[in-house]
């Protein structure tokens, strides 16, 4: 790409540079040396000024820290008062005007220059600021004027008039959109290009812009052009407007066929209804035909039975007279009646044996009973013993262990059993003494047993005690106060993080310090003194409110800068006993207030007694050694404390054992009397009930015994009225004999049983013929009752036929259509009925139904009108619901077929023509500049290691990524489909985007992930992320940054119409090696980008450069700026014939000064 080139720049007034001009030949890179603050950044800026118009610009960026942005050197104002921070303020502070401007290199060489001009008077002002760009070399044009011998920048007004209007901007706005036009493609490329020279300009930016490579590369990559997306998202929408346009016409259609649906199902369930009606009337017509067929022929039946009767009964009437006078002549041929006594006699004999038979069957039974109440008794008493001799056996065995006498209770129990009846000698046994000694003795052994638990809980937990005791002083380390509260107070005050330690812990016996001593000296200053927490001033409320509110027994003392020592008199003695110089100071100084004294203790004999002489005091020194005052004397005597506490666990855990096994003992008695306890409430229970039922056996014996005496009295009286009863019967039957009657009873009887059937009969046939009378006339009735239910049933169905007939009319027999109708239910009355009566209601609830639909808006709109009776909808033109229906029909599938012309249309248009040509020439241009970075990359080697580039399409964007890929314009139809499906699946997603943005599915650069890959061994290579830069020295970590914005600058000024290819590096290449940054100035070179760089020591004598210009930077006492220029070329220099002294090697040096 023919790229433009900056050949020249020019600072007017510019901070410290008074009129200023730098060229740079061919167009090659400008590096700026100098010590730091010399202006070479200053140099930088104006560049990025006049390219970006002051947009997303911070001036001296690279220097910035956190907060500076807007102080004064910062900002245009202190550029254009020139503001210095070693002068104190703007050395001109009348404000002026400044300008800076560069030349470029357009087409066929043709210069065009750029300049801004900015005015102010004041810090506090806003500055005025315009523009120039002007096709002509940059000295031509008018930035400055001369006053006589001044010389001074040209005012906004001058500019203006000396060029005429034309290539003037008065507001920099205009210059700014002219720049983007000429020089940057377009505004939104403009705006890019801006953001990225201010990133590339300081490494601060650059390092936090590069911690994620594919953020910043998709961030940075030209935008697809908005106008073919916004053209696509206009007409989808319009389309979309479309379709809900087709949507409400689907909703008319819709609205009308729920309506004919509903008017449908009306119609069904009043055929249902009246179906159901007509076939539950012409089966309780069937039922009444059926029924009045059976009753008729029941009638007749009956009818001639009752005939069969009467016959009957005139038969019986003749046999009845007839034997009746048969049986009145044989009783006259027994006078006396000897027959009738002979009877009653034999029936006294029966009714005596049936007696006599009764007493002997109650004898037996008595005898049973008897037998088995004696078995029950003798069963039960040995129950009764077996129970007493275990019951003694056990008493006996607990009774040994009782504390109180059981000799009586047992002697009774043991003398029972030997007894026949032994449930006499048990009515009373001597169970409430016994059961009263149990007791007491039981409430002895309790409360022996709380003692012991009691005592085993406080051995238990003096155990425990010591243990934690023993612990705490193993983990403490060494021996501390006997001060209430002083362990937790330290632990406190470590959680506390406060500055705090025991007085006792700052103080370090002196060498040779006897244990006698040291006993003393604690003796005098006691436990409570050592114990005192010395702090410092800084420390003292925290540790004030955290003692004084939790351990109110401590005590501190604060040893601040403003303490007061004592007198050096006060102090001497105390050498002899601590060492000085290994003791805390504050410790000392607190112990010195606290035995204030010119004379150090000492001991003198009386009465075999060592006396302590301190401050006029005298006291018996204690025997106790030392526990305190030195780290071994700490540590010692807590190993002292520690073996008299092991001493007291020992001999806890004796006392424990002892008083466990107490406590066992005593639990087992305590168990043993509880079953002794049990035992006597068993014999209290168990004796008593099996005596009662022993008892009770021989009350049901004697019972028995007395039914057996009484059972066989009343046998002896039985058999003696039988026998005379049989003689008495004996004599009837002599005289029947003798009087020749002898078996004219039998006669008699038989006669007697003949007529008394034909009575029976007779009587039976009497009744028999008058229920079959009433049989008949209740036939006859019933018959009658059918036959009008029958008419009736018949009139209801032509009614429902008429209403059934009215609805629907059938295709073959109507009973044949109501039974279908009706389906498993047509054989059933009372499941027709209940169809019937769902059917009316189904009829009823959707017609309320279509009654409540019209009056919706979707029915206001059609403006339907409901006859419910006729079921039938009407609209406001008068069309029936079937005519709206086919004309909502017609106009729905008409807005269909145009949407699937215009939508196939939008595809053909602009999807395929426009948008899918436009992202898959995006898309190769990017593959190709990744390809192209990627061979370049090939070429260098930055140390050991090298560098590649590449994308990878996105797996959630492979599909669509394919389909343009693929894309043929010649031939679409192959993925025309697929692309078309693709944009209305996603159709929602594109129209959502905002106005002048692109939608992210579309967008090509999110389709692709970005990776920058180091190279050493692997040649799959690693991918550079964050931790990966974080691994290696900070130049190694910089290379693969300069090389990211490199390669973005690459890709960004890689566009048709971007001319000036340009990156300002500010600071460059800090911590990089010689090697690697040449080969970073090389990679840009071969990118075709022109760099600007300051640093103060990079120049751009370079093999690996084709031209460059190195400006020396020097600022004098004045604050007045002086460049010296040298410029490079690594080309062959053609060798002067001529002049043979011109070829010799020339000295690389700066230039004079410009």
């Amino acid at each position: 790409m023919d790229f433009y080139r900056i050949t020249k720049l020019r600072l007017v007034n510019f901070h410290n540079f008074v009129d200023e001009t730098i060229d740079i030949p061919s167009g090659g890179h400008l590096f700026m040396l100098g010590d730091n603050g010399s202006g070479k950044t200053t140099v930088l800026d104006a560049v990025h000024y006049v390219l970006t118009a002051g947009r997303s610009m911070e001036f001296n960026s690279a220097a910035r820290v956190a907060g500076a942005r807007h102080a004064g050197g910062r900002r245009m104002q202190g550029v254009v008062m020139r503001y210095n921070i070693e002068a104190n303020g703007p050395l001109n502070p009348n404000g002026g005007t400044t300008y800076a401007a560069v030349e470029i290199a357009g087409r066929n060489g043709r210069p065009v220059t750029a300049a801004i001009g900015v005015s102010t008077r004041s810090m506090d002002e806003d500055v005025e600021r315009w523009g120039a760009i002007k096709e002509c070399p940059l000295d031509t044009l008018p930035l400055v004027q001369n006053d006589g011998e001044r010389r001074r920048p040209s005012t906004k007004a001058e500019l203006k008039a000396a060029l005429g209007g034309t290539g003037y901007y008065g507001q920099i706005g205009a210059y700014a959109d002219e720049m983007a036009s000429r020089f940057f493609s377009d505004a939104e490329t403009f705006e890019d290009i801006c953001r990225f020279l201010a990133t590339g300009k300081a490494y601060r930016e650059i390092a936090s812009h590069t911690s994620d490579y594919h953020q910043l590369f998709r961030q940075l990559l030209q935008e697809p052009p908005h106008e073919v997306f916004e053209e696509v998202i206009a007409n989808l929408k319009s389309l979309e407007e479309s379709k809900q346009d087709l949507d409400k016409l689907r909703a008319k259609h819709r609205f009308a066929e729920d309506l004919a649906v509903l008017r449908e199902q009306v119609a069904n369930a009043r055929i249902d209804h009246a179906a159901s009606l007509w076939q539950e009337r012409h089966l309780a017509g069937r039922e009444f035909q059926d029924a009045y067929d059976r009753c008729d022929e029941q009638r007749l039946a009956e009818e001639r039975r009752l005939a069969d009767l009467r016959e009957q009964q005139q038969r019986l009437d003749t046999l009845v007279e007839t034997t009746g006078l048969r049986l009145q002549e044989l009783q006259r041929q027994d006078a006396q009646g000897l027959v009738s006594k002979e009877r009653e006699a034999r029936l006294r004999v029966d009714e005596a044996k049936l007696r006599n038979n009764q007493a002997l069957k109650r004898l037996v039974v008595c005898q049973t009973r008897q037998s088995e109440a004696t078995e029950a008794v003798t069963r039960l008493r040995e129950a009764l013993r077996k129970q007493v001799q275990a019951f003694s056996r056990t008493l006996h065995k607990l009774g040994r262990a009782m504390p109180f006498p059981t000799a009586q209770l047992a002697g009774v129990l043991a003398d029972a059993p030997k007894n026949e009846d032994p449930e006499a000698d048990l009515a009373m046994l001597p169970l409430a003494d016994t059961r009263t000694a149990a007791d007491a003795a039981a409430q002895g052994l309790d409360r022996q047993l709380q003692a012991a638990e009691a005592a085993l809980e406080r051995l238990d937990k003096r155990l425990a005690e010591l243990v934690a005791e023993i612990a705490e002083k193993r983990s403490r380390g060494e021996a501390v106060p006997a001060v209430k509260g002083f362990a937790q107070a330290w632990q406190a005050i470590r959680q506390g993080l406060l500055r705090a330690q025991p007085l006792y812990a700052g103080l370090v016996p002196a060498a040779g310090t006897s244990t006698r001593e040291l006993a003393a000296l604690e003796q005098l200053i006691g436990d409570a003194v050592l114990a005192t927490w010395v702090t410092d001033a800084a420390s003292a409320a925290d540790l004030r409110g955290l003692l004084f509110r939790d351990f109110p027994e401590q005590s501190l003392a604060v040893v601040g800068d403003d303490t007061e020592p004592l007198p050096a008199a006060f102090a001497e003695w105390l050498k002899r006993f601590f060492d000085l110089r290994a003791s805390d100071p504050a410790a000392l100084t607190v112990l010195q207030h606290q035995l204030a004294a010119r004379h150090g203790p000492h001991t003198e004999k009386f009465l075999d007694r060592d006396i302590l002489h301190f401050r006029l005091r005298e006291q018996a020194l204690a025997e106790t050694p030392p526990r305190l005052i030195g780290e071994e004397v700490r540590r010692r005597e807590l190993e002292r404390e520690v073996r008299e506490l092991e001493k007291k666990r020992v001999a806890c855990e004796k006392d424990r054992k002892e008083t466990a096994a107490q406590h066992a003992d005593l639990s087992g008695r305590r168990d043993q009397l509880a079953l002794f306890r049990t035992l006597l409430n068993e014999i209290g229970e168990d004796v008593p009930r099996q005596r009662d039922a022993v008892l009770q056996g021989v009350t049901r014996l004697t019972l028995a015994q007395s039914d057996t005496i009484n059972s066989r009295e009343t046998c002896q009286a039985c058999e003696e009225e039988l026998q005379t009863r049989q003689d008495l019967h004996a004599d009837l039957l002599v005289a029947l004999k003798k009087e020749g009657l002898e078996g004219i009873e039998e006669r008699l009887r038989e006669v007697e049983r003949k007529w008394q059937r034909l009575k029976a009969d007779h009587r039976e046939n009497i009744l028999e013929c008058g229920r079959v009378d009433q049989r008949v006339k209740g036939l006859k009735t019933f018959c009658e009752e059918k036959l009008r239910d029958l008419a009736a049933t018949r009139a209801e169905r032509d009614a429902v036929q008429e209403r059934l007939l009215a609805l629907v009319v059938p295709d073959g027999p109507l009973d044949a259509f109501a039974r279908a109708r009706c389906g498993a239910d047509a054989d059933s009355r009372s499941a027709l009925t209940a169809r019937a009566a769902a059917a009316s209601e189904t009829a009823a609830v959707t017609a309320e139904q279509i009654r409540g639909k019209v009056v919706l808006p979707e029915g206001i709109a059609f403006g339907f009108v409901y006859d419910q009776p006729g079921n039938a909808l009407t609209d406001r033109r008068g069309r029936t619901l079937e005519e709206v229906r086919q004309g909502t029909l017609h106009e729905l599938r008409e807005q269909e077929e145009l949407i699937n012309e215009q939508t196939l249309k939008l595809f053909r248009q602009l999807v395929m023509d426009k948008l899918v040509s436009e992202l898959q020439t995006s898309v190769r241009r990017l593959t190709e500049m990744a390809r192209r970075i990627g061979h370049l990359l090939k070429q260098r080697s930055f140390g050991n290691n090298r560098y590649a580039f590449s994308i990878t399409p996105q797996e959630s964007c492979k599909r669509l990524y394919d389909l343009v890929s693929g894309y043929r314009a010649l031939d679409p139809e192959k993925t025309e489909p697929e692309l078309r499906a693709f944009i209305e699946d996603h159709a929602a997603e594109i129209m959502s985007a905002e106005v002048g943005e692109v939608p992210p599915i579309l967008d090509y650069r999110n389709w692709f992930r970005y990776e920058l890959k180091v190279l050493t061994t692997d040649l799959d290579g690693i991918v550079m992320d964050r931790k990966v830069k974080s691994i290696g020295s900070g130049g190694e970590q910089a290379v693969p940054n300069y090389l990211l914005i490199l390669t973005i600058a690459h890709f960004l000024f890689d566009k048709e119409k971007i001319r000036l290819p340009v990156l300002i590096f500010d600071e460059a290449f800090y911590g990089i090696d010689a090697g690697r940054r040449d080969q970073l100035l090389g990679f840009a070179s071969d990118l075709d980008l022109q760099l600007f760089v300051a640093s103060p020591d990079q120049d751009g004598v370079k093999r690996e450069i084709p031209f460059s210009t190195s400006i020396l930077v020097v600022k004098d006492s004045q604050y007045n700026v002086h460049l010296y220029p040298y410029h490079w070329s690594a080309g062959p220099r053609q060798l002067d014939l001529l002049n043979p002294a011109q070829n010799e090697p020339r000295p690389v040096a700066f230039g004079e000064e410009l």
